[in-house]
């Protein structure tokens, strides 16, 4: 016991490490297997994708639909948005059916953007960083409805009011 009152400090740092170190590989852990609240399933990079979504992403890449944003690939709704100071969310409606999966490819050409849904099974949240684009991937909800979505970072002006509509038909 006086080693404890002596080295009160040493071992209250030791408890603490040893808390931090518990709660960051269990945060490294929901992130990397898809079970976090934010990245539910998987990272915001390709690699994060399942794999049916991967192949529908490359084959959007491949093959880009002319005149619109977006395209239905083996059941996959993959959409290719675009969040600039200018012009906000483009496209800033989406329309999908139930319980489709979907892909949003957003890019942001300017400053760090972020991506806010929330849904009924849970929040849907990934930032943007300039150059690189981020892949969101979710199954819309089992019953129609709409759901708005917004920017969620306050990185310049307007972005505040930057949002869109995910309708479920």
């Amino acid at each position: 016991m006086s080693f404890i009152k002596e080295h009160a400090e040493l071992v209250w740092f030791v408890i603490m490490l040893t808390l931090v170190a518990i709660f960051s590989g269990w945060n490294i852990y929901g992130v990397t297997h898809g079970t976090s609240t934010s990245y539910r399933y998987g990272l915001p990079c390709f690699s994060g994708l399942p794999q049916q979504a991967q192949q529908a992403v490359l084959y959007f890449d491949s093959h880009p639909p002319s005149g619109q944003p977006y395209e239905v690939i083996n059941g996959i709704l993959v959409v290719n948005m675009t969040i600039t100071q200018q012009n906000g969310f483009v496209p800033n409606l989406i329309i999908t059916n139930t319980s489709e999966p979907v892909v949003i490819i957003l890019n942001s050409p300017q400053v760090i953007t972020g991506f806010y849904l929330r849904l009924p099974d849970g929040v849907v949240q990934v930032n943007a960083v300039p150059g690189t684009p981020s892949y969101i991937y979710f199954v819309t909800p089992s019953a129609p409805g709409n759901f708005t979505w917004r920017d969620s970072e306050y990185s310049a002006y307007n972005f505040s009011y930057f949002n869109g509509t995910l309708e479920v038909i």
